[in-house]
């Protein structure tokens, strides 16, 4: 069976996924807990350059030297994947759905990190490289006062 017949490009080895699809498609219904819940929401850097703390927080138009965090992700994702005792059904099939989303990001993005940016109405953006080497990932936000 040829390339044409199968409806996919060869582009010198097995077309990569849509990360970015099955990254939101897996965070779809999710909410961020913190003081207000937030979905999670596709992100796409437009970059010319790499994401570096000082153009996201250009990108998230905050005011010039605005901190940014940096996290690994399973430190991000750890508080949201662990069950606990007093957890009922719905929390424990969240912290399951939040594990799912954190392996999916290891497995289909290389070098994923969080970036929290700011203070009390924090900008969250967990993005790493894509096969196509784009810089994909999910944006939220958290509530810390």
């Amino acid at each position: 069976m040829s390339d044409t017949d199968t409806g996919q490009e060869n582009l010198g080895g097995s077309v990569p996924p849509d990360a970015l699809g099955e990254i939101t498609a897996a965070a779809d219904g999710l909410l961020m807990p913190s003081e207000s819940d937030y979905p999670f929401e596709p992100f796409r850097w437009p970059g010319p350059g790499p994401l570096t703390p000082e153009a996201l927080v250009e990108f998230l138009e905050l005011p010039p030297g605005t901190p940014v965090e940096v996290r690994e992700l399973d430190a991000f994702f750890e508080p949201l994947t662990s069950v606990r005792d007093w957890q009922d059904a719905d929390q424990r099939a969240a912290a399951a759905r939040f594990a799912l989303l954190r392996d999916l990001l290891h497995d289909l993005l290389a070098d994923v990190m969080v970036y929290r940016a700011g203070s009390i109405q924090i900008p969250v953006v967990i993005a790493g490289r894509d096969p196509s080497g784009a810089t994909v990932g999910l944006r939220t936000t958290v509530i810390e006062t």
